[in-house]
């Protein structure tokens, strides 16, 4: 699916063209499950409801059961009481309603007293049972249509289920596949950021190359006019400060021309780390030497700028422990690194 027709993307360069691709499919797949998840939430709500229904209809069966279960309890207790009303008559006499109802009764021919009172109570008790009979067959067909609506419920219910199931699945598989263009995105910035960083080293390498050979050069056909041969001073009362502030901006990028508070340029960086503590730096390399004290290489202390034998090239901090601070190049973050052999100069500010 969304995994397979994305794998063949990568190649041995990443592009932004290729990232733009599958962030755009991975923008579409967010889509698409959003519109699944609106779906399974309706769903959800429609198998509700008729779980409800089928709740109500369940309920309703069950009282049309226990009515007639009541009716037919009702019939049999008249039915006894008619039974033994009617031998109780018979035998005993004027012990039932009838039998003592008044003196002309009591007074007329028992026989027929008794086959009267008989042919009453079965009169009463026909009326009894077809009254049940009645009601039974009332409820027989009202529990059938029940039933059937309990079925059709039934049926709706697992529809919806099933439904919402089968919205549930490609969800979970628009996800899966989503969560594979993401990676496969991460993988690609992080191979372009890889081939940036790379490319910006070479160049810085080259740039460094470039300047030893042009010490060299110098070194050579003249001595170095920057030096100052006499005793340096002792580090300025902001060093240790400046050293501090430079070191709280590891981990800002590089940025041309920026002097922070959370981009800069190597100049830029010394100009804010000594801003920190009341000094002020031009932001130029060039113009930090000429602003400095200069002194030898062999006494560099922290706080100390140091610089290639260009000075107008790169500019850094002196940390201690032959440790150097600086914002290097685009694509780089300010870093500590250990201070390498190009730098030829030093300048100690007052």
């Amino acid at each position: 699916m969304v995994g397979a027709s994305t794998s063949g993307l990568l190649a041995s360069h990443a592009s932004a063209d290729q990232i733009s691709e599958l962030k755009a499919k991975a923008t579409s797949l967010a889509s698409r499950i959003t519109a699944l998840g609106i779906q399974e939430a309706a769903l959800s709500e429609q198998y509700d409801s008729a779980q409800i229904q089928a709740n109500a209809i369940q309920a309703a069966v069950a009282h049309a059961a226990q009515q007639v279960a009541t009716a037919e309890a009702n019939a049999n207790k008249a039915r006894q009481a008619l039974k033994d009303d009617a031998v109780l008559a018979y035998v005993h006499g004027g012990n039932s309603p009838l039998a003592s109802a008044g003196g002309a009764m009591a007074s007329a021919n028992e026989n027929l007293l008794r086959a009267e009172y008989v042919n009453s109570l079965a009169a009463n008790q026909n009326d009894a049972v077809d009254q049940f009979r009645l009601a039974a067959l009332q409820e027989q067909a009202a529990k059938s249509q029940l039933q059937q609506q309990q079925s059709a419920a039934a049926t709706q219910l697992a529809q919806v289920n099933q439904a919402r199931q089968a919205v549930v699945s490609l969800a979970s598989q628009l996800q899966a596949s989503q969560s594979q263009v993401t990676g496969q995105i991460a993988t690609l910035v992080a191979q372009k950021q890889a081939e940036e960083r790379a490319a910006a080293q070479k160049l810085a390498a080259e740039r460094l190359a470039a300047q030893q050979a042009l010490a060299r050069a110098r070194t050579i056909s003249s001595p170095s006019s920057f030096v100052n041969p006499g005793t340096p001073p002792p580090p300025g009362h902001g060093a240790s400060g400046a050293v501090s502030a430079a070191l709280s901006r590891v981990g800002d990028w590089y940025q041309w021309g920026a002097a922070g508070p959370n981009t800069f340029d190597c100049s830029g960086l010394m100009m804010w780390a000594y801003a920190q503590v009341g000094i002020s730096l031009p932001h130029y390399s060039g113009g930090q030497y000429a602003d400095t004290t200069h002194i030898p290489m062999s006494d560099v202390q922290p706080g100390d700028l140091v610089f290639p034998s260009d000075p107008g090239q790169h500019v850094a901090m002196y940390v201690g422990n032959g440790q150097i601070v600086e914002a290097p190049y685009t694509g780089a973050q300010v870093h500590v690194v250990p201070m390498g052999s190009w730098f030829v100069l030093a300048g100690r500010v007052a």
